[in-house]
């Protein structure tokens, strides 16, 4: 069978199953009756509002804020039954959860919530926005303190034959430290001591919630963790231990209802045409209506690469800049909000998109909301925003430069692979993998790394109308938490995505339930078959590699290869970056 066969009976067969699914769907409740609500938080989600049509559905944090929102705005919702299960580092947006919840707390309506297993985030979020909590009998409270874990790899690569050379700008901008040193720098330290106190001070708080406010004895729960369930119940931690049947019973006694509606956490619709199938196959279902007054929203996700299209987890320079474009143009369009989660990337793409944002900010107002994370080039881009919001616990920040290369000449050699490198023009061969920097090479690469960082210092300071000197002594490629960025003038506010919308909505001359376009869409079935067949049918190594790299998500956690990967393409191709000062795992 010929590939476009194969596509062809793909398409079919996945016709047939949707629509299947969509008619035998049924409807769940009577939308006037009176119910509680069941939401699922049960793993780590996307800070975005796009879709992989190739993965399971899991819900993001946009489509579980729509629920509660939702849910707030209809008088004959009563309460809500939360499921929250581990919550890996959202230790920022994990604020926009919290505040979704207690908005809906504040029209004395109760919120329960339940849980099999949850880690530090997910008990910040239980302690901070729930009534009442309940566990299940054999689930464990991993409540134990955040950590880091740093790691260096310079001795390995030496055994290898590989060496790295690396270069930085900005006092604690260490990037490249993992592949030229074995021990934590002081600069690293004391930066990661900054981010885990505050951190740590964060879930402090929220854990002496449950303890009359006693943060002494906060601290020694905490300590004395991780839980199991009965443990948990005696030390406070959570209310019940008990089965998910009989939280459902008591938060239906709580709100005097009789029914507990469980909720689809992903966008579905529930039956669908034959059109209407074609339009989700092609990814025209998201698309924003046209002609009326409205707030765009646009998500900056992942990784910031200089490239034409999107791949699912990274921020394309093209494709932003042809969005923001459109919404400059747009008249009905009164404001913006940039949802920023990004720990930075390309230098060259990071550079364009400030000038796409700046532009739209010249001519309506753009607010900047940040999730998790928004360093390096994400703060780059961020920095072009009218205003800047973040949650106490969002990353941001980090303005350094960060650039070099790797020298192979030793693996080659101890593999029996003979290189010759032939040359014309004194420094032609300067960036070949099989040998060192000269040090009138290394001399111009480092006014490379110069005007890239004086570059992103006049940014920051354009953007944030801050004299170029206290940029500076904001700058050195530290990471801050918002708290602490604030203070040196690098965000304005802490709040989350609903005060951004708030914001954008007032600053348009927009009503507060204005209509709010969301970029970018889900994509559709056949743009990702063209996606992986068409631009990228060439780049079987790269396919091969994100193909592998869904299929073993499990590993990001603790092994960051994927941000190892995404900072070596970056080096391998600009050899300049804007990435944080090191990689780490953060639980």
């Amino acid at each position: 069978m010929n590939p476009i066969s194969r596509q062809l009976a793909l398409c079919v067969s996945l016709a047939l199953f949707v629509l299947g699914a969509a008619s035998c769907d049924r409807s769940e409740t009577d939308a006037d009756k009176a119910e509680v609500r069941e939401l699922r938080i049960l793993q780590p989600y996307v800070d975005g509002a796009e879709h992989d049509p190739f993965s399971r559905p899991r819900p993001t944090l946009h489509d579980i804020l729509q629920q509660v929102w939702k849910a707030s705005d209809d008088e004959n919702v009563r309460g809500l039954l939360v499921r929250i299960g581990p919550l890996g580092g959202a230790w920022g947006s994990v604020g926009d959860l919290t505040e979704a919840l207690d908005r809906f707390r504040g029209e004395a309506r109760p919120v329960h919530c339940h849980l099999e297993t949850a880690d530090n985030v997910a008990y910040l979020l239980l302690a901070s926005a729930c009534d009442r909590i309940s566990m299940s009998p054999a689930g464990v409270l991993d409540l134990v303190g955040p950590a880091a874990v740093m790691i260096y790899a310079r001795s390995f690569l030496e055994k290898i034959g590989v060496q790295a050379e690396i270069l930085h700008m900005g006092r604690y901008k260490g990037a490249g430290d993992m592949f030229i040193r074995d021990d934590m720098p002081p600069e690293a330290k004391e930066s990661m001591d900054a981010i885990l106190d505050d951190l740590y001070g964060s879930l402090v708080a929220a854990t002496s919630k449950r303890v009359d406010g006693d943060t002494d004895k906060a601290k020694a729960l905490i300590d004395a963790g991780p839980y199991v369930s009965s443990a948990a119940a005696e030390a406070g931690l959570i209310d019940s231990v008990e089965f998910l049947g009989a939280a459902r019973e008591e938060i239906k006694k709580a709100a005097s209802v009789d029914t507990v509606r469980r909720m689809r956490m992903v966008p579905q619709q529930d039956k669908l045409t034959v059109g209407q199938f074609l339009d989700l196959l092609s990814g025209h279902h998201d698309e924003p209506s046209a002609g009326g007054e409205r707030v765009a929203l646009v998500f900056v996700t992942g990784n910031i690469v200089e490239a034409e299209r999107t791949t699912m987890g990274d921020a394309a320079s093209g494709p932003f800049i042809r969005e923001m474009e459109r919404l400059a143009k747009d008249d009905n369009v009164k404001a913006v909000v940039l949802r920023i989660n990004s720990p930075g990337g390309s230098a060259l793409a990071s550079d364009r998109m400030w000038q796409a944002a700046h532009q739209v900010a010249e001519s309506k107002p753009l607010i900047a909301s940040v999730g998790d994370m928004a360093a390096s080039g994400g703060y780059y881009i961020a920095s072009a925003a009218n205003e800047i919001l973040a949650h106490p616990d969002s990353l941001v920040g980090s303005i350094g430069v960060v650039g070099g290369k790797f020298n192979f000449e030793g693996l080659a050699t101890e593999l029996g692979v003979n290189t010759f490198v032939l040359q014309r023009g004194k420094r032609a061969a300067w960036s070949t993998p099989v040998r060192g920097l000269t040090p009138t090479e290394r001399q111009a690469f480092e006014a490379l790394l110069r005007d890239t960082y004086d570059r992103f210092i006049a940014r920051v300071a354009e953007g944030r109308e801050m004299e170029r000197d206290k940029v500076l002594a904001a700058a050195e490629g530290r990471v801050l938490t918002a708290q602490d960025a604030r203070v040196l003038g690098l965000v304005d506010e802490m709040a989350g995505l609903s005060d951004a919308l708030a914001k954008a909505r007032a600053g348009g001359g927009l009503g507060p339930d204005s209509e709010v376009e969301v970029w970018p869409s889900s994509k559709g079935i056949l743009d990702a078959i063209n996606e992986i067949f068409g631009e990228n049918g060439d780049d079987e190594v790269g396919l091969l590699t994100e193909l592998w790299l869904r299929k073993h998500t499990r590993l990001e956690p603790w092994l960051p290869l994927e941000t190892w990967r995404d900072a070596l393409v970056v080096l391998g191709q600009e050899h300049v970056a804007l990435v944080p000062p090191f990689f780490f795992s953060l639980r």
